[in-house]
């Protein structure tokens, strides 16, 4: 699934190719992205001038001209590409002022897309804790949210209340960098620890954004292309290889349903 560096890297993408232009016509060949009225979304849509592109999370914002927005919640499989060619995937075409495309694809339906006059209207955005590059997202704050809470430090990284736009990949990757156990319990962090965690948080998602997210399944960016922070991965779906610092295997185990992968060796 798309996490922060992803979904900034489409929206950085967005900014320098479809900025300032006014959405001409709206396809809809697969309605059910769509979290409103079909009708109710092209009507707010066509004639529309895009003025600025923001994420928040992992959700991207085009904020319209008529003081409305578009909020795209890519999910799973989702993909914006300005000017790619419509496959089988393909939910919604946007001609543009410009003479561009902007696709939107999805193989598995699982994003989602409206209009709404705020933002605060979606509870997503109503619940959503501090970007991680925030300055609310510092050590003070993390101190006092892990000292209430006793589940597992890779819980509360995937947690978008505690901070925004987080997934598993990042996680795993922070963690192992941190060189913080999956395992430990939040309250058991030491405080000498927690500008690490949040110093690698920072490194780790600026790595990313650079190297234009992680290609493991269907993502890519805005032009189409895949991301390569995935050749940079060093414990994420590593089951059973050589740490990259000790040689011990890199293990796998279930926390909250998902996948969770370090090194029992490095991390404690």
């Amino acid at each position: 699934m798309p996490e922060l560096p992803e979904v900034e890297t489409i929206r950085r993408d967005l900014a320098n190719g479809i900025l300032n232009s006014t959405i001409k016509k709206i396809t809809i060949i697969d309605g059910r992205v769509l979290r409103q009225d079909a009708a109710d979304f092209m009507r707010r849509l066509k004639g529309r001038t895009i003025v600025a592109i923001k994420r928040r999370g992992k959700a991207l914002i085009l904020e319209l001209d008529s003081n409305e927005c578009l909020v795209v919640a890519v999910m799973m499989t989702g993909q914006l590409v300005v000017d790619g060619q419509a496959n089988a995937h393909t939910r919604l075409k946007f001609d543009l002022s410009t003479g561009q495309t902007l696709l939107y694809n999805d193989q598995r339906v699982f994003g989602q897309l409206r209009v709404v006059s705020d933002i605060q209207a979606i509870k997503y955005f109503r619940i959503i804790g501090p970007e991680p590059f925030d300055h609310a997202f510092d050590a003070a704050y993390m101190a006092g949210y892990l000292k209430k809470t006793k589940r597992p430090i890779k819980n509360i990284l995937l947690d978008h209340t505690f901070v925004a736009g987080i997934g598993n990949i990042y996680a795993c990757e922070i963690l192992f960098r941190s060189g913080i156990s999956p395992k430990r319990i939040g309250d058991k962090i030491k405080r000498n620890e927690i500008p690490i965690i949040r110093q690698q948080t920072i490194d780790v998602l600026n790595e990313a954004i650079r190297l234009r997210g992680s290609s493991m399944r269907n993502y890519v960016g805005g032009d189409g292309k895949k991301g390569q922070f995935n050749k940079r991965i060093e414990v994420y779906a590593r089951e059973g290889n050589a740490c990259v610092v000790c040689t011990a295997p890199v293990v796998r185990i279930i926390q909250a349903g998902r996948s969770t992968f370090y090194c029992m060796k490095c991390q404690h």
